[in-house]
């Protein structure tokens, strides 16, 4: 495959998730899961536009990525899962509540 149509195959995935934002906002845990898609297509970018950079600096800067969304994934997860014992619900209409 070329790389116009890798990279057009990814863009179209980051816009896909972004409209999935969009439409399903309501629900916190598309949300996260949509927001993981996106960095996980946009490390690919970055590999796929990365070939001129080192080996090592190019996985050195995926691998911070990928661990960047996996702990604001867990962090966001483990939130919900507290929230949702006290309240019941996970909608982000009843999110606002949260704010001091």
């Amino acid at each position: 495959m070329t790389h116009e149509l890798i990279s057009t195959t990814r863009i179209l995935i980051i816009l896909i998730r972004i409209y999935s934002i969009i439409i399903n906002f309501r629900n916190l845990i598309i949300v996260l899961i949509t927001i993981e898609i996106i960095l996980l297509a946009l490390c690919l970018i970055l590999r796929t536009y990365t070939e001129s950079l080192l080996l090592t600096f190019r996985t050195i800067i995926i691998l911070q990525i990928l661990t960047i969304a996996a702990a604001e994934t867990a962090i966001g997860l483990r939130i919900l899962i507290t929230y949702y014992r006290i309240r019941g619900t996970i909608t982000l209409k009843s999110l606002r509540l949260l704010r001091g």
